[in-house]
């Protein structure tokens, strides 16, 4: 005999069934609801990061591309703190980054970045407090809550790290999800070291290969300027053109190798009476250009005869000894002539010293007002 199960116990029964389907539904509905509120946020993260790439692939050299990545980090990510630690003896210690304060970067010293285990994995997420300090923050950091340190580079060379902070503890939570953040950490690491090799490449289009000094290519973009677009208004400028006396003879008697090391040792020469920024450019063979902005015409003078002294007083050519010839030409600020004009007065003067009989400078005469 079948028992027969009453009809108010089926109704519970059923009754349950569509409540455990409308809590499953519900929880249903709202894990929809937070995977895609993820998505949104992802879709905006990388949107943001897209328009961060843009602009960072129009930085100009390394120095532009870290104030680019500072300021696109900081707005577009709402960020209380965004900061580079690079390593000094790495690729990056070539450029100074002088334009940095020291709240944008650290340098760090060699194996420093390893030493605090930031090649053990490409990202960490840090909640701060006072019982529980990073060591690299500095005192103006305390009001931060949280970090999110971006190991750059190699993983097992880090040539730095990136760190993001916030004062919302829970921004950068170690129990967070960091695969957004180690793409970040991917595309400047790569960017970063694209831009460094970008520059050398560029530097090394517009340096002479034998001297280390600036090329004819150098130079190219900067011949029909006015001054005063290269070097700034207000502002005087001297130019020496420089030519190797009898160079071809004292090649043909002592070789092309010989010729070399004397162009070099006539750049050395020039080097010790100049500063670093002043461009010196190799024209062509044996003639080389120098521009001192911001110098006296007495100062100008003074320098051409101790590079015409120095070169003849160098005893690296033994009986072959080298002298110069310099032409000297001067631009004041009313001037403004171009380059162009400038360097072809500088060339007339040389020429002059070269008819005197050479190992000696000339100032050139430079009556006419110069501006064309």
């Amino acid at each position: 005999m079948i028992s027969k199960v009453p009809n108010d116990k089926v109704k519970d029964f059923s009754d349950r069934r569509f409540e455990k389907m409308a809590d499953e539904n519900r929880e249903l509905k709202s894990y929809v609801a937070e995977v895609m509120q993820r998505l949104r946020q992802n879709e905006m993260l990388f949107s943001r990061l897209f328009e961060l790439e843009s602009q960072v692939l129009k930085a100009a050299d390394p120095e532009d591309l870290c104030f680019t990545l500072l300021r696109g980090l900081r707005s577009g990510f709402d960020l209380d703190l965004v900061r580079f630690w690079l390593d000094r003896s790495s690729f990056m210690g070539g450029h100074k980054l002088d334009g940095l304060s020291d709240r944008d970067l650290v340098w760090v010293e060699k194996d420093e970045i390893t030493g605090m285990g930031f090649s053990r994995k490409p990202v960490w997420l840090i909640q701060l407090s006072s019982e529980k300090p990073f060591v690299w923050l500095q005192t103006q950091d305390s009001h931060l809550g949280s970090l999110a340190l971006l190991t750059l580079g190699n993983p097992e060379h880090p040539f730095g790290v990136l760190g993001l902070g916030s004062v919302d503890r829970d921004r950068f939570a170690p129990d967070q999800s960091s695969d957004f953040l180690q793409h970040l950490a991917q595309v400047i690491g790569l960017t970063m070291e694209h831009a460094v090799a970008q520059e050398r490449l560029a530097r090394l289009s517009v340096t002479d290969t034998v001297t280390a000094s600036h090329n004819r290519r150098f130079l190219q973009p900067h011949s029909h300027q006015r001054l005063s677009q290269w070097f700034g208004v207000d502002n005087p400028i001297a130019c020496l053109y420089l030519d190797i006396d009898q160079f071809r003879r004292y090649t043909e008697r002592a070789g092309e190798e010989a010729g070399d090391q004397a162009l070099n040792s006539v750049c050395g020469v020039v080097r010790q009476f100049v500063r670093t920024t002043d461009p010196l450019i190799r024209m062509d063979g044996d003639e080389f250009v120098l521009f001192m902005p911001g110098i006296s015409e007495a100062k100008a003078k003074e320098i051409a005869g101790l590079v015409v002294h120095g070169v003849a007083a160098s005893d690296q050519h033994g009986a072959d000894g080298l002298t110069i010839s310099i032409g000297v030409a001067y631009s004041r600020p009313a001037q403004d002539m171009t380059v162009k004009a400038l360097i072809a007065h500088a060339d007339q003067a040389m020429y002059v010293a070269k008819a005197l009989g050479g190992n000696r400078f000339e100032l050139a005469d430079q009556q006419s007002d110069g501006c064309s």
